[in-house]
């Protein structure tokens, strides 16, 4: 069934340039010139998303916002606020508050796509689904992607391209709309986001709508208590669809095998629930027995080596397995770094040559 989507806004011409760009993608409209009327239609039409103008006649945008908040009728809505940007301060953005997002006028069709998209993903719609890089090449080379509810194993060397992979992955979650929480050794929140943009990966708007949270952790100092705490935090994230630990290595240098392998079933018991969890985690880090246990008991295995090629320093990705891909695994990847771009596949006679 085609998903509806409610357009409250008193701009007759704007009012149709939307109609036209969602009837196009082939979603059911309703419209609203005034908040009185599109409070009315939000309950009678149940819409899977409310797209609204902060500046309304009669009730503001805020406002309308607050009372589909406060309505059990309505309180599930998505919500999309457009609004100049002379009005940004004005705007009551992010869980709980009001708006889920904003979008400034003016904007073009593309930008209006990629704000709707993430918005009208469900529950439902989660089901069956796959982690995406956004890298659609890599995505394939990865068997389609990683199920949901997968606990994936990121390993390789220092310098590898570990964290590259990982940051690669948790934007195109956020793209895709799901809710993230980082446990980050190699990261403050500022750093982050600072290498992030540099691989042109921007997460400010979503760090600040809370659709990702970022928790520097310095657990070295707790010793053999560190694995059970970052296990008992990752839990208390109930509202997240994801959980990255970027990278576990820090947390584990006292504890003794049977209590990492723990770590890893503990976190397998998350994924029971629902979650996807993410490890990253540096191979010299753990003893070769033990790196075979913690592979078998996980989902998805992703490896990581920078191999020299020739007079070349390449770095590459073994997708030794995920379970339950749509395609086959096993393959291997080449790829750099690239700044302003993020990770680029290198063709197997380009690394030859």
């Amino acid at each position: 069934m085609p998903k509806k989507i409610l357009v409250i806004e008193s701009d007759r011409l704007l009012v149709q340039l939307i109609r036209d760009s969602l009837e196009e993608q082939d979603y059911l409209v309703v419209t609203a010139a005034d908040g009185n009327d599109g409070l009315h239609k939000a309950v009678r039409e149940q819409p899977n998303l409310v797209i609204l103008d902060f500046s309304l006649p009669g009730l503001s945008g805020n406002e309308v916002c607050r009372r589909l908040r406060k309505d059990p009728a309505t309180d599930h809505q998505r919500v999309l606020m457009i609004a100049d940007e002379s009005q940004l301060e004005d705007l009551v953005i992010g869980p709980g508050e009001s708006a889920d997002d904003f979008l400034i006028k003016p904007f073009d069709a593309v930008e209006f796509t990629t704000k709707i998209k993430p918005l009208l993903i469900s529950e439902d719609d989660k089901e069956g689904k796959v982690i995406h890089t956004g890298n659609s090449e890599l995505d394939g080379k990865m068997g389609g992607g990683i199920p949901l509810g997968s606990l994936t194993l990121i390993e390789g060397a220092s310098g590898a391209g570990k964290s590259v992979l990982s940051q690669q992955m948790m934007h195109g979650c956020l793209e895709d709309g799901y809710k993230l929480a980082l446990f980050s050794s190699e990261n403050t929140v500022k750093s982050l986001i600072k290498q992030m943009r540099s691989l042109n990966l921007d997460i400010m708007d979503y760090l600040l709508l809370d659709r990702i949270r970022i928790y520097p952790i310095e657990t070295s100092r707790l010793g053999k208590d560190a694995p059970p705490t970052l296990i008992r935090a990752m839990k208390k994230e109930g509202d997240r669809d994801m959980v990255y630990v970027d990278s576990l290595t820090s947390s584990i240098p006292n504890s003794s095998d049977k209590e990492v392998l723990g770590f890893f079933e503990e976190a397998k018991r998350i994924c029971s629930d629902g979650k996807t969890v993410i490890v990253v985690i540096h191979s010299h880090g753990l003893n070769n027995e033990l790196l075979i246990r913690l592979r078998s008991l996980c989902d998805a295995h992703l490896q990581l080596r920078t191999e020299e090629v020739g007079q070349k320093l390449v770095k590459t990705l073994e997708v030794t397995k995920v379970r339950g891909a749509d395609k086959s695994t096993g393959n291997i990847i080449s790829f750099e770094v690239e700044p302003g771009w993020g990770m680029r596949i290198i063709p197997i006679n380009k690394v030859g040559g």
